[in-house]
């Protein structure tokens, strides 16, 4: 061996010993708890939550040690649950995706290696595929991202809907990058100073647009516009009201649709948006029933986005169909338009006037007046749960339960009757007819809670973890980077510090990372 490739030998693994040292460090710190905690549940929901969680807690694109955390808390984490057992699991997938992106931050090649294994073991999934190829599409590799869906209708990767959307959406993208922008430079608009071209409008509601846009790096984005002139009071307050939310919700969960920038004059306001395929009322009319895996994995979406603004204190009050929209391959929330903010220490409020979409709203919003006695509206959290049965009751027989019914006054009638019984037809899923049971209670303060539909057995994908489970804290880890010790060709020294480390993991005892360290700097410096 010549002296220059002894150099970068001793100096590869002077890095891998910093790295093991900085292992300690890294979790002895409060952000440990997220990664213990996820690997000790002994299931891919919660180790996506947790770690979700723990990314919440800062940006990785431009903090590295938050970035360093969730790289080893994923590595941790995948070491504990193996592809073979949990690779069927759509959280995991989820996870799978995610730690291709976080590596993409690090180092490209690497990232494509991620992506091969998440496509190679979570073929089912098409929003696998999907973050592959917009992955490659950011690399500026057009061919390769549509290889890769492509190849994912061959694999029969679900939702197939969702693959057609992305294949859209890639078309655009291409006859955007293959379009001069100045053949759009006579339809455009201006936003704090940044130029975006018009493509098409894709929605329209009362004093508002909004257009399909895209900027100087053709990035597409969704747009609404709103004159303020055609506008009465009560909606320029709605349309603020959805700024202010947008603004406060999107960073606490990803089922909240993001808004990157905003401008509010005299005339008009703009709202520059995260851009959906399309409205789940658009996508429920286009078809005769629905599969029971999108049902499940919408209805989640829906029950995240939910759960995060009752949190923070909002009741929407509106929820339907149209105010969802699906962004790749999950349900996003769009509309706070008559939200209501409810203070910690109540739990209802009354509002003026009743609005809302009648298939949809529940029976206390509808018969409840205020103490004055002038005709009001009771809202609460538990109304926004009926809304959603309503949603899922469409999903599961394709109407809503009062469709039926199409005299208005009759309508209402039936809503707030205790005796007029909801239909609930026999289906399959026993656990989905005991969920739509317990949404549609009249009675709000009987009906199920948004946190108790989460943990409904509806949406439990994955067994309980079994009680005492016991693993090896960092054996992942530390496993990794004996093998790229291994590949170094190492002398006997690094072998000696390999079959330390090696038994050390094997052992079946917890692992003291500082232990670890000591005992692999003294082998492989004698």
């Amino acid at each position: 061996m010549d002296e220059e490739e002894s150099t970068e030998r001793q100096m590869q693994i002077a890095m891998l010993c910093q790295r093991l040292a900085k292992m300690k460090k890294l979790y002895t710190d409060d952000d440990t708890d997220y990664i213990n905690k996820a690997i000790s549940s002994n299931s891919p929901d919660t180790c996506r939550t947790l770690l979700t969680s723990l990314e919440r807690k800062g940006n990785p694109q431009t903090d590295p040690g938050l970035l360093s955390k969730l790289i080893d808390g994923y590595t941790r984490v995948f070491s504990s649950m193996p592809l073979g057992k949990y690779g069927q699991s759509e959280s995991y997938a989820k996870m799978l995706v995610r730690f291709a992106e976080l590596k993409a931050i690090q180092d490209v090649n690497d990232a494509q290696a991620s992506f091969d294994i998440a496509r190679s073991h979570c073929k089912d999934f098409a929003f696998v595929h999907i973050a592959y190829a917009q992955f490659e599409l950011l690399q500026g590799n057009i061919k390769k991202c549509t290889s890769i869906l492509q190849k994912a209708f061959e694999m029969n990767a679900k939702p197939r809907r969702v693959l057609e959307a992305a294949v859209r959406n890639l078309n655009t993208v291409i006859f955007l990058s293959q379009t001069p922008t100045s053949a759009f430079s006579n339809e455009s608009i201006t936003i704090k100073g940044k130029q975006f071209f018009i493509f098409k409008m894709i929605g329209r509601g009362g004093s508002s647009k909004v257009y399909q846009v895209f900027d100087q790096k053709k990035h597409v984005y969704a747009l609404k516009y709103v004159n303020l002139e055609e506008a009465d009071a009560q909606a320029v307050e709605s349309y603020k009201n959805e700024i202010e939310h947008l603004n406060h919700l999107q960073q606490y969960s990803d089922q909240i649709i993001k808004l990157y920038d905003y401008e509010i004059t005299s005339s008009y306001i703009y709202m520059l948006m995260e851009c959906g395929h399309l409205d789940l009322n658009t996508w429920l009319r286009n078809r005769k029933s629905v599969n029971p895996l999108d049902r499940k994995c919408y209805w989640r979406n829906m029950l995240e986005a939910v759960h995060t603004i009752h949190k923070h204190g909002i009741v929407h009050s509106d929820l339907k169909p149209a105010n969802f929209v699906i962004v790749d391959a999950s349900l996003k929330l769009i509309d706070f338009g008559i939200a209501n903010r409810i203070q910690p220490d109540v739990t209802s409020i009354m509002k003026d006037s009743q609005v809302g979409t009648l298939n949809y709203m529940p029976p206390e919003a509808i018969k409840d007046t205020s103490s004055n006695g002038k005709p009001g509206s009771k809202i609460s959290a538990k109304g926004d749960v009926w809304s959603l049965g309503c949603i899922l009751y469409c999903m599961t027989y394709g109407k809503t339960p009062f469709q039926n019914i199409t005299n208005q006054i009759s309508k209402i009638h039936a809503i707030i009757d205790p005796s007029h019984e909801i239909d609930f037809p026999d289906v399959p899923e026993k656990d989905l007819l005991d969920v739509l049971k317990r949404c549609l209670v009249r009675n709000p303060r009987e009906r199920i809670s948004i946190s108790e539909l989460l943990d409904h057995p509806y949406l439990q994908l994955q067994p309980q973890p079994e009680p005492g489970t016991d693993y090896k804290a960092c054996a992942g880890d530390l496993k990794r980077i004996l093998n790229e010790l291994a590949a170094l060709q190492s002398p006997n020294s690094i072998a000696r510090a390999a079959s330390n480390l090696a038994r050390m993991c094997n052992s079946g005892r917890k692992l003291d990372v500082s232990e670890c360290v000591k005992t692999s700097s003294q082998t492989l410096w004698k």
